[in-house]
């Protein structure tokens, strides 16, 4: 019988732990930016929704208004029918086009209703009437200007450039594994070898510093070496993948709040000058000087220019609000300076003061040194074609008639019928 306490403590393992502890640090910096792009992507569609409706809502009135501008041209070609002054066609042409601009208003009412409950799905209850929407604070200068700050400062492109240095340090942690580790052991109690008669207990202290050296691996750690160093390089491409897709975003983005800025400009000018035209046709029409068919090209003209300016004023603010977005500056903390903020770096702080380790600081400084290198050679990239050209393709023959049916075999009913009936048997 007897009783004792066993202690160990590791030593040194080589440079594994240091390497396995900045891998997993490493890991919580994209994290991070997932968080960011996230808030981003929520607040993009807050601002979205928020611009559908009141899109949607000045479409609308615009249509109702030349919905009961068409109703008037109706009443009044009708009366000038009775008087002789308009024919049946002239009446047609003002009933086609009311029809068209009603079928148009339906479906715009129907966007409307969708955009609304697109809202309130997003921001947790219903639109009531919409105030005009603030200027967006942190837009770039120029495109170029742009560029330079998503480098630094997308979350998209960050968390691409985190995860690649993480798994650097995989590379390291995988390249410790043929490093040699050190323990120590120690024991205290007291022991009766020969019997159970407590006056026998002797005093037994006991310990050790054990040296494991890894000699025969198989290969294993070898080819866990080369994964990692594969997937450093994946994370490598995906790094420029992910550069090029904000660049691309970036692009397409101020191209669109551009366009949309001389489509208002020029849009509000037309609108102007559609009303005069529209004006002027309408007092010509009433004294006989215009025809029925130079009205309703004025009110469609006016209609035309309204619904691009609406359109163009949601592309410019939805395009800035894209812009941010991918800058990582669509945030409650830029919009709202009174929103409350997540501090990164406090809660890391926390979640570290409930890890407990007497000997980790000293531990720490013996291991650290010995962690392995992380680089890793270069991916391989395949050289281009000196004069590159491609395989002539041959013509396909698709004037034949259209097809019909999937070709399954003809025999497949029956052999399917045969196989039931001997399952039935047995």
């Amino acid at each position: 019988m007897g009783a004792s306490v066993s202690v160990s403590q590791l030593l040194s393992s080589g440079g594994r732990t240091a390497a396995q502890v900045s891998a997993a640090e490493a890991d919580v910096l994209p994290g991070r930016e997932r968080l960011r792009e996230a808030e981003n992507q929520t607040l993009f569609q807050v601002v979205d929704a928020y611009l559908a409706v009141r899109r949607d809502v000045e479409l609308a009135d615009i249509q109702s208004r030349s919905v009961a501008s068409y109703e008037r041209q109706v009443g009044q070609a009708r009366a000038r029918e009775r008087e002789g002054d308009l024919t049946r066609t002239d009446i047609a042409q003002a009933e086609a086009q009311l029809l068209i601009i009603r079928a148009a208003l339906a479906q715009t009412e129907a966007s409307l209703e969708q955009s609304r409950s697109r809202f309130a799905a997003v921001v947790g209850r219903n639109p009531g009437t919409l105030e005009p929407p603030p200027p967006l604070p942190g837009l770039p200068a120029s495109i170029d200007a742009g560029y330079r700050l998503a480098g630094e400062e997308s979350p998209t492109l960050w968390q691409a450039i985190l995860a690649e240095r993480a798994s650097r340090h995989r590379v390291a942690a995988e390249r410790a594994e043929r490093h040699p580790t050190i323990s120590a052991q120690g024991s205290f109690g007291y022991v009766n070898p020969l019997g159970y008669r407590v006056r026998d207990l002797g005093r037994v202290v006991s310990g050790a510093v054990t040296v494991s050296v890894p000699i025969l691996t198989q290969g294993v750690v070898g080819s866990r070496v080369r994964a990692a160093i594969a997937q450093q390089q994946s994370a490598a491409f995906q790094v420029e993948d992910a550069r090029r897709s904000v660049d691309a975003g970036l692009l397409n983005a101020w191209n669109q709040s551009v366009t949309a800025a001389r489509q208002i400009e020029a849009g509000e000018a037309a609108v102007t000058a559609a009303r005069t035209a529209l004006d002027g046709v309408k007092r010509g029409f009433s004294e006989g000087f215009r025809s029925n068919f130079e009205l309703i090209d004025s009110e469609q003209r006016l209609l035309n220019a309204q619904v691009i300016v609406a359109n163009a004023r949601y592309g410019r603010y939805t395009g800035q609000a894209t812009l941010l977005a991918l800058l990582g500056r669509l945030q409650a903390a830029t919009l709202v300076p009174d929103a409350p903020r997540y501090d990164a770096e406090k809660d890391l702080k926390h979640n570290k003061a409930w890890q407990f380790g007497p000997f980790e600081p000293l531990l720490h400084l013996l291991d650290k040194p010995q962690q392995a290198s992380g680089r890793s050679r270069r991916a391989p990239v395949p050289a281009a074609p000196v004069a590159p050209r491609l395989a002539p393709a041959e013509p396909a023959m698709m004037n034949g008639d259209l097809a019909r049916g999937l070709p399954f075999p003809a025999t497949s009913a029956e052999s399917a019928a045969r196989t039931m009936t001997k399952e039935r048997k047995k």
